[in-house]
């Protein structure tokens, strides 16, 4: 089924692998294999690969720094193409549109991201400091934090669609909502992003980011530890976000575990895989949580991260 493909991946000096382990390549170590796992190091390739995708009506999925999202245990039959940055000495991947706006092609990743924004003069996008993974996954989620998210300051996009054609949508394509977007579930795939920004100093901007960075650090787990960051969305209360974190922590479950897996101490929201947490145990430990926190407080918890079935759909 995917012999076609791997041959021409191979014709072209593109990086795969057969039968591959999808875990080590996920921030949450979840994950069994995957039948052929693609890296894609430029919008323009990740575009070339989709287009050979689409056309043999091969099942695929598209991740990025694969910091929100989980497979099963098994074989999953798809193709995974991962989007990554241009490795050093290729073109960057981003580039200033004029004095306020921006363009980043998806797979760069946030850090490096902010620090090309520092020496750049754009900002207003210090608020990705801290958040792992790409930009494009950051805007499939509507990924934010200290009160600003990605629609807020996203413009448009470059996308492939789920036929294969290239085309440019503006912002309300994404149909934002929280921590969602048409994108998280859709099979259409970002290429690049158009954001706006802020001029400001190179000071300015580094010292913000800094201090964002120093924020998270000090109050979630250590990112060296394999966990999907926030594992719920934040409840609305009576009209208010509140902490999802705070509510499993009032109800008593910090370092509750299952298998390979524990609640965090330093953060009630953020669930850390031991080292040999399988998706079972995953998926035991969410429900687990989900019902103290109903049996308790009546609060439905509901989950942020992205599953992955073993036929290669997103849920």
């Amino acid at each position: 089924m995917f012999a076609s493909l791997a041959a021409w991946l191979r014709r072209r000096q593109i990086a795969f692998s057969e039968n591959a382990a999808i875990g080590p390549h996920l921030h949450f170590k979840i994950g069994g294999t995957v039948s052929l796992l693609v890296t894609c190091t430029s919008a323009a390739q990740l575009a070339a690969v989709m287009k050979k995708v689409i056309a043999g009506k091969l099942p695929y999925l598209v991740i990025g720094g694969g910091s929100n999202i989980a497979f099963g245990d098994g074989l999953t039959r798809i193709v995974v193409l991962q989007a990554q940055a241009a490795a050093a000495g290729s073109a960057s991947p981003m580039r200033l549109l004029d004095s306020r706006s921006l363009e980043v092609e998806s797979g760069a990743r946030n850090q490096p991201f902010l620090s090309w924004c520092a020496s750049h003069g754009a900002g207003g996008l210090e608020f990705l400091s801290g958040i792992p993974g790409t930009l494009g996954g950051a805007a499939a989620v509507n990924a934010g934090a200290f009160g600003r998210s990605m629609a807020d300051v996203l413009l448009g996009a470059d996308i492939i669609d789920a036929q294969g054609t290239v085309r440019a949508v503006d912002s309300g394509h994404f149909g934002f909502n929280y921590r969602d977007s048409r994108f998280k579930f859709g099979k259409d795939t970002l290429l690049s992003l158009r954001l706006k920004f802020a001029p400001a100093s190179e000071a300015a901007i580094s010292r913000k980011t800094r201090e964002n960075l120093e924020y998270r650090l000090a109050r979630h787990p250590s990112y060296r530890l394999a966990s999907a960051g926030c594992f719920f969305k934040n409840p609305l209360l009576r009209g208010v976000k509140t902490s999802a974190g705070k509510i499993i922590e009032e109800c008593g479950l910090k370092n509750m575990t299952a298998g390979g897996l524990a609640v965090a101490a330093e953060h009630g929201n953020f669930l850390l895989n031991r080292g040999n947490a399988s998706f079972a145990d995953l998926q035991r430990l969410e429900k687990e949580i989900q019902s103290a926190v109903a049996a308790r407080t009546g609060i439905v918890l509901e989950r942020e991260v992205i599953y992955v079935s073993p036929d290669g759909k997103k849920y």
